[in-house]
Formats: C-alpha cells, structure tokens, sequence
C-alpha cells in the first residue's frame, strides 16, 4: 500500500519531469530564434539557472528518498 510519503515522492518525480520538458522545449526553440536573428545569451542564461535548480531539485528528492526508505 502505498503512503503519503509515496505520493509526494511521485509528485516530485512528476514536477521533475516536468521541468526537463520544459528545458528542452526552450532550447529546441533556440535554433528557430537565432535562424530569425534574435539574440538568445540571455534566454541561454536562463535555461543554465534551470537546469541548475533542476539539478538541485533531483539531488533533493534523491536524499528525501534515502532518509525515508
């Protein structure tokens, strides 16, 4: 049977799932942005602090799960 615990650790994995998506959604529109000119330093700068914080954000679930099992 399940606990709660489970489901806020499914929930993370969840959230961390989504995150990746969205990363690489916005670098697969990197391309398209610099093929029209645009300048994408700054939109990159962005995508290294999320990746950053998801990197943070695996780590943390990851010793969540340690603790508790």
């Amino acid at each position: 049977m399940r606990t709660e615990r489970d489901f806020k650790l499914a929930e993370a994995d969840t959230r961390i799932a989504e995150a990746e998506r969205n990363i690489r959604h916005v670098e697969s529109l990197l391309p398209q942005l610099t093929e029209q000119g645009y300048s994408t330093a700054e939109i990159e700068g962005h995508i290294d602090l999320m990746t950053e914080a998801l990197h943070h954000l695996k780590e943390q679930r990851r010793l969540i799960a340690s603790t508790l099992h």
